[in-house]
């Protein structure tokens, strides 16, 4: 089955890496400038398209699919309230991803900090006082990054709390230092500490994942669908652990 024709809406850091890396697999690419949606309409429709632009532009990506009924892969990170709305609405209609972190490393930090739940609440629950931790989150990003905390911050602190019903005491944010992102969460008890740990130091990381996600989504089900779920499938469908959803599934 020959490689989607992958569109990138975005000439940033993401988009410009994902570009690069798709040329250098042989994959067609179609690059639509945000800055520039009225001339979208004349460029030749991809299979899927990666939205790696900033949030004023997501409305025009949204639209895009809509139009042409294609899935989109949403990497914006800052979204609001409408721009929630829109996803909703175009996903009754084609498959959307939420992709605000693809790295690798991320879903095995998410998934490692699963365990970690699991383990603290079947402690609770068996009548171990004391056992579920302080837990406070940091990341870290560029100081160009002005969006605080980063989505993916938020969902750790989120699926934290959700699991324990503990509320995090912080979630912390630096803008300073490397070019791409750290993220940390730290579980306190009185007489010791566990932390989990990720650090990207390329964008090579995400760009890679884009791919693949990208032609994850082609031929699915209209729908939302998690990033981490697409891990979860994909390592199913090899043989490995995780159970993701089906064709059709939402997630």
């Amino acid at each position: 089955m020959p490689e989607p024709v992958i569109g990138v809406a975005g000439l940033g850091r993401l988009g410009g890496t994902l570009a690069r890396k798709c040329a250098e697999e042989d994959i067609l690419v179609h690059e639509f400038d945000p800055r520039h949606p009225e001339k979208w309409e004349s460029l030749l429709a991809p299979d899927v398209l990666v939205d790696c632009s900033a949030a004023p532009a997501v409305r025009h990506a949204v639209e895009l699919c809509t139009r042409l009924r294609v899935p989109l892969v949403e990497c914006v990170s800052d979204l609001d309230e409408e721009h929630l709305r829109l996803l909703d609405g175009l996903a009754q209609h084609v498959p959307v991803v939420r992709a605000t972190n693809l790295s690798l490393g991320n879903y095995l930090m998410t998934r490692s900090m699963e365990l970690v739940v699991q383990a603290v609440r079947t402690m609770d629950r068996a009548g171990i006082t004391g056992i579920v931790p302080e837990a406070a989150v940091l990341e870290r990003h560029p100081a160009t990054k002005t969006h605080r905390p980063s989505a993916t911050a938020t969902a750790l602190a989120r699926r934290w709390e959700d699991g324990t019903g503990s509320s995090v005491s912080d979630v912390a944010s630096l803008r300073a230092g490397g070019a791409v992102s750290d993220h940390e969460i730290r579980l306190t008890w009185p007489e010791q500490t566990f932390t989990v740990s990720h650090g990207v130091l390329s964008l090579d990381a995400a760009a890679s994942t884009a791919i693949g996600v990208a032609g994850w989504t082609v031929g699915r089900s209209p729908g939302h669908y998690a990033v981490h779920d697409i891990f979860d499938d994909m390592l199913a469908s090899m043989g490995g652990p995780g159970a993701g959803p089906d064709r059709g599934d939402h997630v």
